[in-house]
């Protein structure tokens, strides 16, 4: 191992011991199951905020969105970080606070507060597997910065960083998560400041990438240069299908929920999602300049082609050993860890919440004709982020490709979960069977045409952006409505009863 392998080593092992003290620290303060998957529901607008954006940033926005833009400009980057930082903005105005105020604990159990308990049960399934995807994606980026970095295998690098981060997330919970994410915000922002302005000096200046980057490059819209470019309908589809197949799918998103229940109000939840928002777009064109000063590099021969050509999404790492001095590169690549883990155990958590608390638990209570206690609440928690982190690390084995998983994990989110959510907010008459019915509809859409196709990503990739989610929600509409008599909707409540939506609906003395 060379002096600038040693002394990046040097860093990261010192980033990884910190997280490790900072969840062992931050685990003693863990009381209940209200502080492990709740967070005692008290963060202020910082940490909330921290945590949130920590959550969207992840492996899949800064090595995969530099990886497409680096082969497709802005146009390839539409689903992340536009779409992404949609859902942000959206759900900031129009959910977050009333999650917040339903006090569940995960996003099923809020499914479960409108329809009732087969609804939440039905989400929780579709929630876990779709998350497990998210999950896999922040494990491969992890694999793929210690592969580089080490010169290891893949298949020994995914373990190492997989390991750590399970370690931290079950001791602690949502409190571990959050507090780690808090710290790993503020060594991405570091790294970020130094190599923007470094990277874009060594390219020879801002005139000069420009110079050396293909010109439809800097389009957000489809373009002349682009197969996709106007007049073609096809173009402006594509384009629409990838902003909203995200930006709207993710409004389902649980890890994004889990952050709305840790707050201290409803107002703190939805200010923060705001903020993080807002600056989820302004810092998500960094990686995207970046491979555009990769391109130039590549053109001017101050750096070699050959593992970018081969992975684009190891472009960041390539860059910040070319630029930096050793040290300065192990903090950067550090950041790059902290955007990954800070996604990575939120990824892990939501799914493993809501595999013990709306799965585990009322199945436990009615085989036993008891309740769960909280203890044994917190220990299934534990067991179930074993559980999916296992899930996730075989996905990293078998797909190594962050963007694609990435878009896959958005848009199933959007096809099963968007229209329950929304109806259920803002419909009067959604109830059970609709929203159940919507779900199963698009979800099995996805998986029969994934299977006919033999293809993550069939074509038309517009329709398959938007198609399944739509037919599901239009399903969910009907069925509600001729079900109305058999199952009258009910008014969304809180876990205590308090009505929030609906107050018309509610049954004489609820």
């Amino acid at each position: 191992m060379g002096g600038g392998s040693f002394v990046e080593s040097l860093f990261i092992i010192l980033y990884f011991v910190g997280m490790v003290i900072i969840g062992i620290v931050v685990a003693k303060k863990v009381k209940g199951s209200q502080d492990y998957l709740a967070g005692g529901r008290k963060m202020p607008l910082w940490l909330v905020t921290a945590t949130l954006f920590a959550t969207w940033w992840g492996g899949g926005t800064i090595l995969g969105g530099s990886g497409a833009a680096f082969t497709d400009g802005f146009h390839g980057v539409i689903y992340d970080p536009y779409g992404a930082g949609l859902t942000l903005i959206i759900a900031g105005f129009f959910f977050m606070k009333i999650v917040h105020d339903a006090k569940v604990n995960t996003a099923a159990q809020f499914f479960a507060n409108r329809y009732g308990s087969w609804a939440a049960n039905w989400s929780g399934l579709l929630m876990v597997p779709t998350y497990c995807l998210w999950a896999a994606v922040q494990l491969v980026a992890m694999g793929k910065i210690f592969q580089f970095i080490l010169g290891w295998p893949y298949a020994i690098t995914i373990l190492i960083g997989t390991a750590i981060i399970l370690f931290y997330t079950v001791l602690g919970g949502i409190l571990a998560v959050a507090w780690t994410d808090f710290f790993q915000v503020i060594i991405l922002l570091v790294g970020l400041i130094i190599i923007f302005p470094l990277a874009t000096k060594f390219a020879g200046g801002w005139q000069n990438i420009v110079a050396n980057t293909p010109e439809h490059f800097f389009k957000l819209f489809p373009a002349a240069g682009s197969e996709l470019a106007p007049p073609t309908l096809g173009g402006w589809l594509w384009w629409l299908g990838a902003l909203l197949g995200v930006g709207l799918g993710t409004l389902a998103a649980p890890d994004m929920y889990q952050r709305a229940i840790v707050a201290k109000d409803g107002k703190t939840a939805a200010r923060a999602s705001l903020i993080s928002g807002a600056g989820y777009w302004i810092l998500g064109v960094i990686p995207v300049y970046l491979a555009f000063a990769a391109i130039t590099l590549i053109s001017q021969g101050k750096i070699s082609g050959d593992i970018i050509n081969e992975d684009s999404e190891k472009l960041i790492l390539v860059l910040a050993r070319a630029i930096f001095h050793p040290a300065l590169a192990g903090i950067f690549i550090a950041s790059l860890l902290a955007a990954v883990m800070s996604s990575g155990d939120s990824a892990i958590f939501a799914p493993a919440a809501i595999l013990a608390n709306d799965l585990y638990k009322p199945a436990y209570e009615k085989v036993k004709k008891q309740d769960l206690s909280d203890k044994g609440l917190v220990n299934a928690s534990r067991v179930s982020v074993v559980i999916i982190t296992l899930i996730a690390l075989l996905i990293g084995f078998f797909y190594a490709n962050m963007y694609d998983l990435l878009i896959v994990a958005f848009q199933l989110l959007f096809h099963v979960l968007f229209f329950p959510l929304v109806l259920g907010v803002y419909w009067k008459k959604a109830n059970s069977p609709g929203a159940i019915a919507g779900m199963v509809t698009g979800f099995g859409i996805v998986v029969i045409w994934s299977i006919v196709e033999g293809t993550l990503f069939p074509e038309p990739e517009w329709l398959w952006a938007l198609g399944p989610g739509t037919v599901g929600g239009i399903m969910m509409v009907i069925v509600s409505l001729v079900t109305q008599k058999s199952h009258p909707p009910k008014p969304l409540v809180s876990t205590d009863g308090t009505i929030l939506k609906f107050k018309e609906l509610a049954q004489p003395g609820q």
